[in-house]
């Protein structure tokens, strides 16, 4: 598979999606506050046939780049490319001049054929409508502290975009084997004599034990956003969408907003997501066995089966202007959770950091303070803690029991 590019191509973009309304013949859109097409001139409302399925899900071989996914065809949607960040997304193709939903630049909208085109088979339909993500965005607004009073009580009225963003979830199979040391800590205490006297002193020493075998591990729907456009901390904030039950794809909840062509191949998803899995395998490892510490250990990885789906996710994206500077934000387009960035108040944060340095001091000023009265209460030296030892069993103890 070809990692920049999407499955299918599209042909002549003449016949693209318009959605005329029955009553009047005027355009329709899709309403996430009604969950059907609804006509921009008259309100007539047409429902949308999208039954909700368990997404479909293909065979992946990450050593190949190979994938026995269907090619989906274009349906008359347009890929449009903007000038000025490079992102690719789907339209339907009525408006002449289009704003790009991630950059903001204004251009004309000019649809080749032939261009590769994203195509999934389900997708999450935006439920939360252009006036409560508004709200929403408001509220999170007046919530930032560390920003200037003046941008917590202006009135945000942000000219938001319904955008589609492409998503890979992976399904994984994987088996690792092992092999290492572990080791149990315990603590001897023993009696020394200085200076003619004799007092008590602990320490604490690890036994090791060899470890080795197999664990498999199954991961399921670990997801990645297959775009460049879109900025992933901000996206990380947005929270989990809910991707087990999903809508059967249908351009009509295109009608109105704008679904981004995927520009992350599957072999790049799958190495992104692929370190995350890994990492969680070898901390389930050590957690099944139990001991307090390891070293020395070494993990071979395979992966027996991987499965992936390729869906649409629903976001508001949108940005404001701030003191002559430009932040961005999205809402989560099924649960409302809004990211973004928010300007900073210089005094808030200053005043912060004293604050924070008096408090240290502080605490510092009384630590020493508590230290001197307990010396002169103690009549007995303190055992002085020693630093941890290592010990290696020649014969090595049964490993604990879980």
């Amino acid at each position: 598979m070809n990692e920049n590019t999407s499955i299918g191509t599209a042909p002549s973009t003449e016949g693209a999606h318009a959605f005329p309304c029955e009553s009047c013949g005027n355009r329709m859109i899709y309403s996430p506050a009604d969950g059907c097409l609804v006509c921009s001139y008259c309100k007539h409302k047409k429902a949308i046939e999208s039954p909700t399925v368990e997404a479909p899900e293909y065979l992946y071989n990450a050593e190949d780049d190979r994938a026995d996914a269907p090619d989906w065809d274009a349906e008359g949607d347009a890929t449009l490319v903007c000038p000025s960040c490079g992102a690719e997304t789907v339209s339907d193709a009525v408006k002449m001049t289009v704003t790009c939903p991630f950059c903001g630049n204004h251009y004309v909208t000019e649809p080749k054929p032939g261009l590769p085109i994203i195509r999934p088979e389900t997708m999450i339909p935006h439920k939360i409508p252009k006036e409560r993500a508004d709200e929403l965005f408001a509220r999170w607004a007046k919530r930032r502290f560390f920003a200037p009073r003046s941008f917590r009580r202006m009135r945000h009225n942000p000219d938001m975009t319904g955008v589609y963003l492409p998503y890979f979830t992976f399904d994984t199979d994987l088996l690792t084997a092992y092999s290492g040391q572990g080791g149990r800590r315990r603590v001897i205490t023993y009696a020394v004599r200085e200076n003619g006297k004799t007092r008590m002193v602990t320490r604490t020493v690890i036994d090791w034990y060899p470890v080795a075998g197999n664990h498999r591990l199954y991961s399921d729907d670990t997801p990645f956003c297959a775009s460049r456009s879109i900025d992933r901390r901000m996206l990380q904030k947005l929270g989990p969408f809910s991707t087990k039950t999903l809508n059967v794809y249908n351009p009509a909840y295109l009608a109105g907003f704008f679904a981004e062509r995927y520009t992350v191949g599957l072999a790049e998803g799958f190495e992104k997501i692929r370190g995350t899995t890994e990492r969680r395998m070898e901390e389930a490892i050590e957690a099944s066995l139990g001991y307090d510490t390891y070293r020395l250990m070494s993990y071979s990885h395979r992966y027996e089966k991987v499965t992936f789906k390729h869906i649409l996710l629903p976001v508001w994206l949108s940005s404001y202007r701030f003191a002559g500077k430009v932040y961005r934000f999205m809402v989560n387009g099924e649960t409302g959770r809004v990211a973004g960035k928010a300007p900073l108040s210089p005094w808030k944060l200053i005043l912060t950091i004293l604050a924070g340095v008096g408090l240290m001091a502080l605490l510092f000023w009384l630590f020493v303070m508590l230290g001197e009265s307990m010396g002169a209460l103690l009549a007995t030296p303190a055992e002085i803690p020693l630093p941890e030892l290592t010990a290696s069993v020649a014969e090595p103890l049964p490993p604990p029991t879980l």
